[in-house]
């Protein structure tokens, strides 16, 4: 069934074809996605969003062949056992759409694709946490994120053996080593992880967003975007590089301004749990949630001192001083990442077990 769900699945919005149509270099795409993709380049910018082949037409063909074989599998679908809820094995998963972005920069929820992901995992009426990476765009969001997925799928490891082997590559969210942004809206991991806790058993799902502070990007779609996921989700990570800068803060407070007002008409709260974690760390000192705890304090100092009256930043500064907020401090990984690797473990710098997992425990 997996093989056979390649086959027919777009790889634009990662999900079974919807009006499959064909182009010239004869991939397939959902009709829909590729006139979203499309319209945000010129007729002569169109390439295939798989090979990049130039599609100087810019045609698309209705695929029967495809459409008869994606009507097959949804068949099988159909025919597959329900799934058993906290106490089935854990499946595979994939990446699905959440929230889209149309030609004007509105935003749309994809309920469906939402209550489709917690369908899979039995959730029922159990409670629920979305853990959401936000944060300044090509800083490595997805990756993180891939290595969340990897020690979720291993939840009984005692070491570092949940990262993998050396060789293996980082699968899961999309995610390449160049400029070019990839994250594409609001997407979330299809099956959710039990997760035990003191109340019973939790079920979470990963989040990934797409970057903010993206000189292409509309600032106003930016904004939204992260605001819209800061609302959906219960832990929220923000994703900064090298050390919190004052344009770090200054996002931070309108997204949660922005949570504030449309979270107010749907009674929920503008953010729930918030952490910092900060990439490729150059601050001198401990590294990790130790480090991350003296450079927190340091950071509420700075808001607090440096800052004229009334306080810039006051939504950030109240976020950021919950007893609940931590700051992790994470060391650069290595050059091969930055170069272009595909996610192996095997030259991309020391293998630090201890960080992650600490986050992993966290949440």
């Amino acid at each position: 069934m997996e093989k056979l769900r390649e086959d027919v699945t777009c790889s634009i919005c990662l999900d079974i074809l919807n009006n499959p149509v064909s182009i010239e270099c004869g991939h397939n795409f959902c009709q829909g996605c590729l006139s979203i993709h499309w319209s945000e380049v010129s007729v002569q910018g169109r390439r295939c969003p798989e090979c990049r082949a130039p599609c100087s037409r810019g045609r698309m063909i209705p695929d029967t062949r495809v459409k008869s074989l994606v009507e097959k599998f949804t068949e099988l679908l159909r025919e597959e056992p329900e799934p058993q809820g906290p106490g089935a094995p854990p499946e595979m998963g994939r990446p699905v759409q959440l929230v889209r972005l149309d030609g004007k920069g509105g935003l749309t929820l994809d309920e469906e694709a939402l209550s489709r992901c917690l369908e899979q995992g039995g959730v029922g009426d159990a409670p629920v946490c979305l853990v959401s990476i936000v944060g300044e765009q090509r800083l490595g969001k997805s990756f993180l994120l891939n290595y969340l997925l990897r020690r979720l799928q291993s939840p009984d490891a005692r070491d570092g053996s949940w990262m993998g082997q050396e060789d293996e590559l980082l699968e899961g969210f999309e995610w390449r080593a160049d400029m070019q942004p990839v994250t594409h809206g609001v997407w979330a991991w299809s099956q959710p992880f039990w997760v035990p806790t003191e109340g019973g058993k939790v079920a979470v799902l990963l989040v990934d967003t797409e970057g903010s502070m993206d000189i292409e990007r509309n600032k106003e779609t930016s904004i939204k975007l992260s605001a819209m996921s800061m609302l959906l989700s219960s832990y929220q990570i923000l994703n900064i590089g090298c050390r919190v800068k004052d344009p770090d803060l200054e996002y931070l407070e309108m997204f949660v301004q922005v949570a504030e007002v449309v979270g107010g008409a749907y009674g929920l709260e503008p953010i729930q749990h918030l952490d910092l974690l900060v990439r490729d760390s150059n601050i001198p000192g401990v590294l990790g949630a130790q480090g991350g705890e003296q450079y927190l304090k340091h950071v509420r100092q700075w808001q607090m001192l440096e800052e004229t009256s009334p306080c810039k930043h006051p939504k950030t500064l109240e976020a950021l001083s919950r007893s609940s907020s931590r700051c992790y401090l994470m060391p650069f990984p290595g050059e091969r990442i930055v170069s272009g690797s595909e996610g192996r473990l095997r030259g991309n710098g020391p293998r630090t077990d201890s960080e992650p997992p600490a986050m992993c425990r966290a949440m």
